[in-house]
């Protein structure tokens, strides 16, 4: 390692204390930002890209024009809605640049993305030891991708395992060898995504194929000996058919092990609000699963000897 490995940097837009859905027990979860992929279904759309990104909420904007002559790319308006004003941003002006989000007293700005260290971000996850002990927790590094910021990922999860904290990571597994190997080294459990399992619908529907992801995952399980979830976004339309999650459940067990945990995440519409705030828009007609449905996905993995569960 580095001797400056905790000058290290990298964007974070999260870090979520208390966390109970990323890995065991009590965790702090770090959310970095940038990822390869680009899934049709994005929950975190704001960590798609490795650069701070201007997040505007209009319910919270008063339309006091604060913001306006903040704004040196001109990117700024007042829009009028039936009674009611509000700040437009011209997102083809905007370099998000984050000078309104200081200016604007309701907070209807945010810029999310903030650089930091690996010392900076140790400290947090360390004001939390006596939680994440006592739980049988510890720290999960997610996204984004981490595996895109592969100096600041190894050296976070070697900080965190010197100060004798249970590290995980959450990944997609769309990353070289190289890069896998220098990061699990340092895994004391991987939780790993499968978006879909025939290469061509997964490249449809993330923008990549899948051949690399699944030989990755079983990289990790079989010669680095790390222990592996398979995470599951269930995502009405795209990924949730019964044929799909048989064919994922079998790799699971067939490919790697009857130890390997399922867990099915069911698809939520917290995307769909971020996205606006980031002026996109994405398909608003996926439809949240029912929890018949998500229990009959649950049996099905089941069938195949694997512990299933809904939810991370």
């Amino acid at each position: 390692m580095h001797e400056d490995y905790l000058t290290i940097t990298v964007p974070i837009f999260n870090i979520q204390s208390y966390s109970i859905h990323d890995g065991p027990g009590i965790r702090v979860t770090v959310f970095v930002k940038g990822c390869p992929l680009r899934c049709l279904w994005c929950c975190n759309p704001e960590s798609n890209l490795a650069t701070p990104q201007l997040m505007t909420y209009i319910s919270k904007c008063t339309g006091c024009g604060m913001c306006i002559g903040s704004c040196p790319q001109k990117a700024i308006s007042l829009k009028i809605d039936g009674d009611k004003a509000h700040a437009a941003t011209d997102r083809e002006l905007c370099v998000d640049c984050g000078k309104c989000v200081a200016a604007c007293p309701a907070e209807a700005r945010e810029l999310a993305g903030k650089t930091m260290t690996v010392e900076e971000v140790l400290k947090k996850i360390l004001k939390d030891k006596l939680f994440i002990e006592g739980s049988g927790g510890g720290m999960t590094v997610s996204g984004g991708e981490c595996l895109m910021h592969p100096d600041f990922t190894e050296a976070l999860l070697y900080a965190s395992k010197r100060e004798g904290v249970h590290t995980a990571v959450e990944s997609c597994s769309f990353a070289g060898r190289e890069v896998v190997d220098r990061v699990y080294k340092y895994v004391d459990l991987a939780l790993l995504d499968i978006k879909h399992m025939d290469s061509n619908v997964h490249k449809k529907l993330t923008g990549v194929p899948n051949e690399l992801i699944l030989d990755n995952i079983k990289h990790i399980y079989h010669d680095l000996k790390v222990p592996v979830y398979i995470r599951i976004p269930t995502v009405p339309g795209y990924n949730d058919s019964e044929e799909n999650i048989a064919a994922t459940a079998k790799f699971a067990a067939e490919q790697l092990g009857s130890d390997v945990q399922v867990h099915l995440l069911p698809y939520h519409r917290l995307g769909e609000s971020k996205n606006e705030s980031l002026g996109k828009k994405m398909n608003m007609s996926i439809e949240v699963p029912s929890d018949e449905h998500m229990q009959k996905l649950k049996a099905l993995v089941e069938q195949f000897g694997l512990v299933a569960q809904i939810g991370g």
